[in-house]
């Protein structure tokens, strides 16, 4: 039998001054049937007595697409002042339920794991009431899983809708012949600045795998995700297999700017106004090698750094990246001028964990109240990261994990001893809709037998927008004996907020800090700062305005903060 479809679309009052009136059904019957009426034909008495006689066909037409076979359907026909008006009083009766599904799959899917189950996951099953865009949706999800599967040859051998109108039950039949799986064949790529072999390092599947979609897919956002191209198109020829079934597939890239610049400035209590520059080349040569400048100016730091990656035998997740740069900051009582060149191997592993084993020489001049040093230190160091959100520049879900180690010694070549342990985490979750909370930590621990020759850089400090709010930037730490602050050996600070949505794009947020660095793990001496602030969600991200109060401060001072970008 012919299928019909339901149709959700919102009708609009017939033409030419005709009225209709649909009573005794509501809901989705009430509006299928009112979308199925139509029109007259035109304002002729012929023409209305056609209609009139086609109302009560299409309205059992709409009640049909949604299993009611059974139904009385009475017109009766008014005359109003504004022309006639039709009145349909329709009693539906009892819908026809699917007692049966019979569902046959044939050809090599029957030995698919991913047709195993098929049939309790269809949009149709026994008791239903048989509704005939279920039953459409029911047929394409078998075509739509061949087609995922490369079984491009998949047909149904039979396939219908058989209703017994009097005992008001339907059988569903769906036999269906996938044929042979294709296979994945060879990847060609349109012409480009980088080698073909270095391209055929970002297919993520071997030629001759069975076909999935899926590999597709993944072979479009590695190619996006390299950073090296403007557009990528990935197409599949299955009307090109060879014998062996395996499909061609074609891609058509457009490369990137050969070079780029990036100009951005922003603000935080932090470190006040800041300007920063970058430039980059997305590839230097045919093995996809690429090199990045960047710098940023603030009136407490200055810095320039020169960034060049080598992609090795994976490139989206093994680099090799070598890196040179200058900063100077003057925060606080502390001034710093650090030199430093590294190299370090990245790697991504499938869990989302991000992996960086390094070497770096840090030539470091710095001056802690009025007493100034220089120290070279050659520091191997090994960080492992895992960053997850959801919900782009402003994510509503998330979490940041990280555990950093560093040290070297003397035989190495470093001007001193040391190891250096940090730890943090971030937690973000929404519920409710309008409701968040915000979760932190920090944990550090520096250990050293000649700690004054220790570069600020490395020391820990506490207090400012990240940190402990209500306190100045790096205010929170030891002390010399002219009070001044000079970093601690250890490091702890956590903090909890919880945020509410009152308007889009706008959020109310309420927090307590707390922690400090400091040199005694007996003595903490923990600062706290709690205090209400306010987010407006930009287009470019989060803006966040902060008042805080130092709590563990005579007379509890406050402090404005005020920072951008993600919580996470």
């Amino acid at each position: 039998m012919a299928s019909v479809l339901v149709l959700l679309l919102v009708m609009a009052p017939a033409a030419h001054g005709v009225e209709v009136r649909v009573e005794g059904v509501s809901g989705a019957l009430r509006d299928n049937v009112e979308a199925w009426l139509g029109e007259p034909a035109g304002d002729s008495r012929r023409a209305l007595r056609t209609y009139e006689r086609q109302l009560p066909e299409r309205a059992a037409q709409a009640l049909q697409a949604l299993g009611h076979y059974r139904p009385q359907i009475d017109v009766e026909r008014e005359e109003t002042d504004n022309g006639p008006r039709f009145i349909l009083r329709i009693d539906p009766g009892e819908p026809v339920r699917i007692a049966a599904v019979d569902l046959r799959i044939e050809g090599e899917a029957r030995d698919d794991p991913a047709f195993e189950g098929i049939q309790a996951r269809l949009a149709v099953q026994p008791g239903d009431v048989l509704r005939h865009d279920r039953y459409e949706t029911a047929r394409r999800q078998l075509q739509s899983l061949a087609l995922d599967r490369g079984y491009f040859d998949a047909r149904y051998t039979r396939r219908r809708v058989e209703v017994d109108v009097a005992a008001g039950e339907a059988t569903v039949m769906l036999h269906f012949d996938t044929g042979r799986r294709y296979r994945l064949g060879e990847v060609t790529f349109s012409e480009t600045a980088l080698a073909p072999w270095f391209l055929q390092r970002l297919v993520p599947f071997e030629p001759g795998e069975p076909y999935r979609a899926e590999h597709i897919t993944a072979l479009n956002r590695a190619l996006r995700d390299s950073g090296y191209f403007a557009r990528v198109t990935v197409r599949p020829e299955p009307r090109e297999a060879d014998e062996a079934l395996r499909v061609p597939v074609e891609v058509e890239l457009t490369a990137e700017r050969a070079h780029q610049v990036r100009l951005g400035a922003g603000f935080s209590t932090d470190v006040g106004p800041r300007i920063r520059a970058g430039w980059s080349r997305p590839w230097v040569n045919q093995r996809g090698h690429s090199l990045s400048v960047d710098t940023e100016l603030s009136e407490p730091r200055q810095n320039i750094s020169t960034r060049y990656k080598i992609p090795l035998a994976d490139p989206l997740r093994t680099q090799l990246i070598l890196q040179a740069g200058f900063q100077f900051e003057d925060i606080e009582d502390t001034e710093s001028e650090l030199l430093t060149v590294s190299v370090q191997h990245q790697h991504r592993f499938d869990s989302g964990w991000q992996q960086n084993l390094g070497l770096r020489w840090d030539r470091d001049r710095f001056t802690v109240s009025d007493d100034t040093r220089t120290t070279t230190l050659y520091l191997p160091s090994g960080s492992w990261t895992r960053n997850r959100s959801r919900g782009g520049a402003d994510p509503y879900w998330g979490d940041r994990l990280l555990f950093s180690v560093e040290g070297t010694d003397e035989w190495m070549g470093s001007d001193i001893d040391l190891l250096r342990v940090r730890t943090g985490a971030r937690l973000l979750r929404s519920f409710a809709d309008n409701h968040r909370i915000l979760v932190r930590g920090d944990l550090g621990a520096l250990t050293s037998s000649q700690f004054g020759k220790v570069p600020t850089s490395l020391r820990f400090f506490a207090g400012g927008d990240q940190s402990v709010r209500g306190y100045r930037y790096q205010t929170l730490g030891p002390e010399d004996a002219e009070g001044d602050v000079i970093g601690g050996r250890y490091l702890a600070v956590a903090s909890a907020e919880y945020g509410y949505t009152f308007r889009p794009r706008w959020r109310a947020a309420v927090f307590a800090d707390a922690g400090n660095a400091f040199d005694d793990l007996d003595d903490p001496d923990p600062q706290v700062g709690a205090g209400f602030g306010i987010r407006w969600i930009s287009p470019v991200g989060p803006i966040r305005l902060d008042f805080a109060s130092a709590l563990s401060k005579s007379g509890n001072p406050w402090r404005l903060h005020f920072s951008m970008g993600p919580e996470i």
